[in-house]
């Protein structure tokens, strides 16, 4: 049976991947403990929309946490600036 995971399961794959897994697996464990969904039923358009969310979602937060860094890094360096000139002896 093809299914759309809506978590990350160890084993089986990753949040949002399409797989294939036995009939038996899919019914009676992942669909209704809501790990992974059919695609068979008309849900997994409605997943794929949650996908694309989730993957702006994702490229939003990566680029915050990669702001933030290089903000820290230009603060880094200028402390380190600021350090070395209290350092240096007069002439």
């Amino acid at each position: 049976m093809k299914i759309i995971l809506l978590k990350d399961i160890k084993g089986v794959g990753k949040k949002f991947e399409e797989k294939e897994v036995s009939d038996g697996y899919a019914a009676n464990f992942l669909i209704p403990s809501k790990l992974a969904v059919s695609l068979a039923g008309s849900s997994a358009s409605a997943i794929r929309i949650l996908k694309e969310q989730d993957e702006k979602k994702r490229i939003e937060e990566e680029k915050e946490v990669n702001e933030k860094l290089v903000k820290r890094q230009e603060k880094q360096a200028t402390s380190l600036r600021r350090q070395e000139q209290r350092s240096e002896p007069s002439s």
